[in-house]
Parts: structure tokens; C-alpha cells; sequence
């Protein structure tokens, strides 16, 4: 008991204790590109932090944090550190801003560091940036030609048709070993369909001659690609930081380097670039196109079934449509049925299984729910596909088989329905006389001093109290109904709580609080993605998110931008001092993703 009491004295004296936050950098006079780290340190734990603006400096690495605790002679010390590899964009006086920390309530900050940069050893017009050596930081990199590290993007085809399936690989070489990439930046694709396969590419690096040099060379990114417009559509560059280790050109620190050469060897970061790509899209030909052509390009087949032959009249039956091969299977539209004048069609049902291994390929099914209302032999044609074969450069047509329907007589419930279906087919407008004659014969008069008492007026006031009664009974059984399910209850009002809670994150942007506005809307987001799909949020991870996504057929573009604004404010939480944007469009984008998912999902 009394060594209980002593930590816990302890630990109250240790929150007690003063809190001070320090700064160390490893330089204070640096090359402009050569990399140098800085280090925040505090005696305790802190509940919020801001990182400094590094609005004159590129950031590497960061924030990394490191924590540790150490009890020595019964006193208890703690440190808590976040550091940064950050080079200088500049030449001139420079300064790393304030970090400031909330500890056990209180906000401190550390102070201002000034920076002097100098030129570089890097000649002008190189697009690299170097690191120092992690193991000493306080010296200078080598330097690294635009010929020893760069990215390759390989193409299967630079001229296709529009909606054509083109395979687009990103390869790093390098004439040093390669250690490991970071920050990778991909193209947007504009004017393209994309689709990544599954899973994470494992890296392999071979060996290939170049112009008589031998390269390290690694594949880290294969997508397939269909363009959506015709003309000439543009990849943009491929942007990564590879760290490769290269022999250091520092002077021998003793006689061992000096007699085996050199100072050793040191790890480096390079920041590599691909070269735009150029792809030449054609329209597919106006020559022969099929009026049902839909816009299907590849390799198709094709399958039209029912699920029966024989129904009653205002009986439902399904159409089974299903298109399979190798293509463009995601961007196809349904297609449009030609069907008797008594037969009512619904929305299709769109059921998919596409593989990305080795292209796109896999099959798209729709399943139609048709309901004729009249009875009769029907013959169910017209319901051909056509679609454009790469291999052939030429439209095919593959022929629907006549699919006979015998639809008999319901009972007589379904008769009544055919009746008034019969009715409405064959109903005439009647036109009014413009001149109204006198009106002729026996009719009935009231008079004007008619009493209250057992008039329509006087039932009505004594029967609407029950209306209204029962009224309120049923919606109250409605109501209660509805609310029991809590998983659909939070379903519904996902939008609105989210909405709510972006109305914090306005407050915050009109003060123009940065961190705590990213924090709100990634709430929003969170909050409104678990509620909607009933997620918790500890399991909001990108996969779970995408597959409920997919499974509700919201569009790819729709994934993307959310995504992207999850990623961006997840940053900016931990870097906000680094992240540049107006906050009224990341506010605008955010309710307009919402309300536009909302919308996707009332379509499916």
C-alpha cells in the first residue's frame, strides 16, 4: 500500500512539474535540397499537437513520433518527441516556425529556429532531391545525375478505339541499389476509366541493359485504362522518391576507409519522374454501326434466357440478360428491351463478376422483372447485341433466341386488372358543349333555413374526433415500426447527423482553425460512412469501405473524390501547417459528396 501511494505521489508530482518543449535540428546552416531533421521534444504526454508551417522547406519524412519512459531511483521521467526530414526550397535566411502542444491542459510552444540555406551541390536544372545518411545527418549526400534514377511508363498501345482496354505499366530504373519508395504520386488518368487489380504489387527487381548501361528494374504499378472521349488524351507523369544507397564521395574519416576506399556508402532520396505518355483515340466507325450498339468494345458474348414460358396474366417473370468476355464490361449501359404493348418492365437488377488479373474480363449480368397483363402467345424478339470486336475491326451482332411466352388467363382478381388495363388502352376523350342549356326535369330542392342537426356537416364533426383517433393509432404503430430497427433508423439519418456535425466544422473554418475543421468533416465522414453502412468505425478501412460502396453501385469517380478528401484531411490533421487549400471548397466538396451518394443510392 504505501509503494502504491509513493508511485501515485510520483506520478501527481510529474504531472505537476513544469512542461517545456524544446527544438533540436541537426543543422542550422544547410543546402538548399539536402535534407536535415528536426526534433520537437516534451517531458510528457500530449493530448493535441500543431506542427510549424514549413512553408519554405520540403518535408521528407513526418511527423514521426517516439515515446519513452524511464524510472531510475524511484524518480519516473518521460519524453515524447515528434521529428520531421525536411530540406530547405531556398537559398537565404530561413526560419522553422513555433510547434505548440496542449499537456494536461495547458498550451505551450517552442521557440522559433533560424535556418541559413545555401546553394546546393546539385547542378541547376536536375529534378532530384537527396537526403543525408540517416546514421549522420550532419553530413552532405552525394549528388545523383538525371540518368541514374528514373521512371518508365509502358504502354500496350498508343492508338485504340474509344472504349478499347489499354494495359499502363509504371517501371523504376536505377544504376544503384534500390532500397524503397515513398510518396508516390500516380496519374489522374483525365478522360480515362481505370481499374487497378486487386491486391498489393510485389516489387521485383531484375536486371536490364539500357543503351549499354545495366539498370535495376522494378514494376510497382500496373493499371488497365479505357478512354471515354475521343482525340489525343494525355497521362500525366508517374512522381516517386526512391531511396537508393550509392558509395558516399566524403573524405575517409580514418586509415580503414582510406585504405579500402571511400567513406562508406549512404542512403539517398531521389525524386523520380515518368514522361507524359500520348494515347491517340479513335471513334469506332459510323459504317455499319447496329442501332442497337450500346458502346460495347472487346471481346463479348452474349445470353438472353427467361425464367419461364408459361405465366398468368399479371404474374411477374424474370429476363435474364448476361454479357461476358473481355472489355469494357463496367462502362455498358443496360440494355433497352423491345417488349409487347401489355408487357410492363422494371429496372434491371445489375449483377457483376469482373476479374482484374491480366485485363478486365469476367461477365455482367441484368435481370429484368416483366409482368404481362394481358393473356395471349407472345414472341419475345428484337433483343439482339451488338458490339464492337478489336480482333475482327468490325461490329458484331449476336441474335437473341425467340423467346415464346404463353400467358393464360389469371383468376379473377388478375381478370379485373386486365379489364382496367383494357380500359385505359382503349379510353376516349369526350369534349364539353360550349353553350349549357337550361336544365330540364325533376329536381331536388333544400331549403336555405335547413337544420344542423343530422346534416352532413353535423356527421362529419362527430365521426372526424375517431378518425383523427385511429389516424394517430396507425401512424403511431407506423412510427414505432420504423424506429425498432436502430441499424435502418441510423441508415436514414446518416446524412443529417453528418450535416449537423459539419456545421461545427464551419465554425471552425470562419475562425480559420485548420486542424480542428480537418477533424470535424473526417467526424463527418466517418460518421456518416459507418452509419450508412453500419461500420464500426474501428473497422472503417479503405477495403470494407469500397466494397459496400460497390456493392451499392456508386460510381467509380464518387469513390475516388472521397477517398480523396479522407486522405487529405487525415493529413492535414497531422500536418495542417503543411497542407495549402482554400478551406470553403474542401466544406462545399464534402457536403456535395455526401448528397451525391445519397442520390447514387436512391438509384440502385
Amino acid at each position: 500500500m504505501v509503494a502504491m501511494l509513493s508511485v501515485v505521489a510520483t506520478c501527481f508530482s510529474i504531472s505537476l512539474r513544469a512542461q517545456k518543449l524544446t527544438v533540436q535540428v541537426s543543422a542550422n546552416k544547410v543546402q538548399v535540397g539536402a535534407a536535415f531533421q528536426v526534433v520537437f521534444t516534451v517531458n510528457a504526454q500530449p493530448s493535441t499537437y500543431t506542427p510549424p508551417n514549413f512553408k519554405d522547406f520540403d518535408i521528407f519524412s513526418g511527423p514521426n513520433t517516439s515515446q519513452s519512459m524511464q524510472y531510475v531511483n524511484g524518480s519516473l521521467s518521460q519524453s515524447f518527441s515528434i521529428s520531421f526530414l525536411i530540406a530547405a526550397k531556398k537559398e537565404g535566411k530561413l526560419q522553422i516556425g513555433p510547434m505548440t502542444m496542449v499537456v494536461n491542459g495547458q498550451s505551450i510552444a517552442s521557440t522559433p529556429v533560424n535556418i541559413e540555406a545555401t546553394k546546393g551541390a546539385v547542378p541547376p536544372g536536375q529534378q532530384q532531391q537527396q537526403t543525408q545518411s540517416t546514421q549522420n545527418p550532419d553530413e552532405q549526400t552525394t549528388k545523383s545525375s538525371g540518368d541514374d534514377v528514373f521512371v518508365k511508363t509502358i504502354v500496350s498501345k498508343t492508338k485504340c478505339y474509344i472504349g478499347e482496354q489499354i494495359q499502363v505499366i509504371q517501371k523504376i530504373y536505377s544504376r544503384f541499389d534500390l532500397r524503397g519508395f515513398q510518396n508516390v504520386k500516380f496519374p489522374a488518368f483525365n478522360g480515362f476509366w481505370s481499374q487497378q487489380p486487386e491486391g498489393v504489387p510485389n516489387v521485383q527487381l531484375q536486371i536490364e541493359n539500357v543503351d549499354g548501361v545495366n539498370y535495376y528494374v522494378g514494376e510497382f504499378n500496373k493499371t488497365y485504362v479505357f478512354p471515354q472521349r475521343t482525340g489525343e488524351l494525355t497521362i500525366d507523369p508517374c512522381e516517386v522518391e526512391c531511396v537508393v544507397r550509392k558509395q558516399s564521395n566524403k573524405k575517409p574519416r580514418n586509415i580503414f576507409e582510406q585504405f579500402f576506399g571511400g567513406g562508406g556508402f549512404e542512403d539517398v532520396v531521389v525524386k523520380a519522374y515518368s514522361r507524359k505518355t500520348k494515347i491517340n483515340v479513335m471513334d469506332v466507325p459510323e459504317a455499319g454501326k447496329p442501332l442497337n450498339f450500346s458502346g460495347g468494345v472487346g471481346n463479348l458474348n452474349y445470353k438472353v434466357e427467361a425464367t419461364k414460358n408459361n405465366v398468368k396474366a399479371n404474374d411477374a417473370f424474370n429476363l435474364k440478360i448476361t454479357i461476358s468476355g473481355k472489355g469494357n464490361l463496367k462502362l455498358l449501359e443496360a440494355p433497352k428491351l423491345t417488349l409487347p404493348e401489355s408487357f410492363e418492365s422494371y429496372e434491371p437488377k445489375i449483377t457483376e463478376n469482373i476479374s482484374n488479373a491480366g485485363g478486365v474480363s469476367g461477365s455482367k449480368t441484368y435481370n429484368y422483372l416483366i409482368i404481362p397483363r394481358e393473356p395471349g402467345d407472345f414472341v419475345l424478339n428484337s433483343l439482339d447485341f451488338s458490339y464492337f470486336d478489336l480482333d475482327k475491326k468490325k461490329y458484331v451482332t449476336i441474335p437473341s433466341p425467340e423467346l415464346k411466352i404463353t400467358v393464360t388467363p389469371g383468376d379473377g382478381k388478375s381478370n379485373a386488372s386486365a379489364q382496367v388495363f383494357d380500359h385505359l388502352k382503349n379510353e376516349v376523350k369526350e369534349t364539353e358543349n360550349d353553350i349549357r342549356y337550361i336544365k330540364k326535369g325533376d329536381f331536388e330542392l333544400q331549403k336555405s333555413d335547413a337544420e344542423f342537426f343530422n346534416s352532413s356537416i353535423h356527421l362529419f364533426l362527430l365521426t372526424f374526433p375517431l378518425i383523427l383517433f385511429v389516424g394517430g393509432l396507425a401512424y403511431r404503430t407506423y412510427y414505432i415500426k420504423q424506429n425498432s430497427d436502430v441499424v435502418a433508423l441510423k441508415g436514414r439519418k446518416a446524412a443529417s447527423f453528418a450535416k449537423k456535425q459539419l456545421i461545427s466544422a464551419e465554425k471552425q473554418m470562419k475562425q480559420n482553425n485548420k486542424e480542428a475543421f480537418y477533424t470535424e468533416v473526417t467526424n463527418a465522414l466517418n460518421s456518416y460512412l459507418g452509419n450508412k453502412f453500419n461500420i464500426p468505425v474501428a473497422d472503417l478501412s479503405k477495403d470494407n469501405i469500397t466494397k459496400e460502396l460497390q456493392l451499392r453501385s456508386i460510381r467509380p469517380d464518387t469513390q475516388l473524390k472521397l477517398f480523396d478528401t479522407i486522405n487529405q484531411c487525415e493529413y492535414a490533421k497531422y500536418a495542417p501547417g503543411a497542407v495549402s487549400g482554400d478551406l470553403q471548397a474542401v466544406y462545399n466538396s464534402t457536403v456535395e459528396l455526401i448528397s451525391t451518394i445519397e442520390s447514387e443510392m436512391k438509384h440502385v
